[in-house]
């Protein structure tokens, strides 16, 4: 059976570690804020990036550490692809959801129900369909530059994983620079994106082949 936990790790599913230097506060119109983010997933086409991971685990001294690759073409595609220290794989196309690592595919079947949310929550936070996602109650924050929004898990499933997802986002541009995993067992996973490239060509073979 899928690992459930280790992909929502890697992907993410709270405050992050840049926020904690700041200091948020409620936004005064949620809703303006809410409609400029949608407005900007809606009219990004792709994404190209690369991230680093810092996951803290209650059971190590020094955060694990991995980057990679990131991909993303509107409205269904997503390749999240870790190259160090191993690699591992996670590709979204439409309804289908692949899983590799090293080098071996991984059967996800098996997840049923549990992989279908998944893969909604993955695509979600990426194409700006997490406000419509009912298995979560909403926040929104602000400091001097950066929107943060604080998801809280209210379906039960979710709500046996996580305590709080954040998502980061730039006031210039209104992009997610950072997207964090608070879990219910104190451990907690930190994304952060580099070298964006947004509404630039990218094949579908991409989201096909692992």
């Amino acid at each position: 059976m899928i690992r459930i936990k280790l992909i929502f790790l890697l992907l993410t599913s709270l405050i992050c570690i840049r926020s904690e230097a700041q200091t948020f506060k409620p936004v005064a119109n949620p809703d303006k804020v809410l409609a400029e983010l949608q407005k900007t997933s809606q009219s990004t086409n792709s994404i190209q990036a690369s991230f680093t991971e810092e996951k803290y685990l209650a059971v190590l001294k020094e955060p694990e550490l991995s980057s990679g690759a990131f991909y993303y073409k509107q409205k269904d595609k997503m390749r999240w692809e870790q190259r160090s220290p191993v690699k591992y794989v996670i590709l979204i196309n439409g309804d289908k959801l692949r899983v590799q690592e090293a080098g071996k595919e991984k059967n996800v079947g098996q997840a049923g129900r549990m992989a279908a949310q998944i893969k909604e929550l993955m695509i979600g936070l990426v194409n700006g369909d997490f406000q419509q996602n009912k298995a979560f109650s909403l926040a929104a924050l602000e400091s001097a530059d950066q929107y943060q929004i604080m998801l809280t898990p209210v379906n039960r499933r979710l709500k046996n994983v996580y305590q709080k997802i954040s998502l980061v986002f730039s006031k210039n541009t209104l992009h997610l620079k950072e997207l964090s995993f608070f879990e219910k067992s104190g451990d907690k996973s930190v994304m952060k994106f580099q070298n964006e490239k947004f509404n630039q060509e990218i094949k579908d073979s991409l989201f096909q082949d692992l």
